[in-house]
């Protein structure tokens, strides 16, 4: 479904990560990590590194999959993960302006679907994020359930999110600040003029 806000929308002349307007949002910001912050999926990192050298330890994985429990999964994956947050590569242009934006006091959330003991791993390596808010072993912190939380502690249309994926098109329904980084195929399609900024 496309959205439909009537808030600033995309200059079409201009260019990716530029600031609609000329001004400076003020209202928190939440940052999504797969695929907007970093350009992989933790999730993926923790299968490669975690189950494939153990590959007897997958079948445990699939069950918890298969009964509706991602967020077990994610958190004993993340629990058994060993990485350095230093080595991930990060959305170069997005990560200046997102720095940017905490040099000038900006609140910045961590917001993913990601087991926390990774985030938060994550976040302190950066040091600019005021808090982390992801997957607990109860709740996986991803589309309906990422608006919900945001909206609980901001208030409806009080932040801004950035984000990558169509699943995502839930948490900007709910936000004041549309900005889109690294989009899938076909998101910009339904995103459309929504968007106050782009990072490609």
């Amino acid at each position: 479904m496309r959205i439909r806000r009537t808030v600033r929308t995309l200059n079409p002349e201009a260019r990716p990560g530029d600031i609609v307007a000329g001004q400076h949002s003020e209202m928190p910001l939440a940052v999504d990590l797969d695929g907007t912050l970093i350009l992989t999926d933790m999730s993926w990192v923790s299968i490669r590194r975690v189950l494939l050298p153990r590959p007897w330890r997958i079948f445990r994985f699939i069950w918890l999959e298969l009964t509706g429990q991602r967020a077990v999964w994610k958190q004993r994956l993340g629990r058994l993960l060993k990485f350095d947050p230093a080595e991930l590569e990060f959305h170069p242009s997005f990560m200046e302006w997102v720095t940017g934006e905490y040099a000038r006091g900006r609140e910045l959330y961590l917001v993913t679907a990601s087991d926390r003991l990774i985030a938060e791993s994550i976040a302190a390596h950066l040091g600019i994020f005021n808090d982390v808010m992801a997957s607990d072993g109860d709740i996986n912190l991803r589309g309906a359930n990422k608006a919900e939380a945001l909206t609980a502690r901001f208030g409806k249309g009080q932040f801004g999110y950035a984000g990558n994926s169509h699943i995502d098109i839930p948490v900007w329904e709910a936000a004041g600040e549309v900005i889109v980084v690294n989009p899938e195929k076909g998101l910009m399609d339904l995103v459309g003029d929504s968007a106050d900024i782009i990072f490609t």
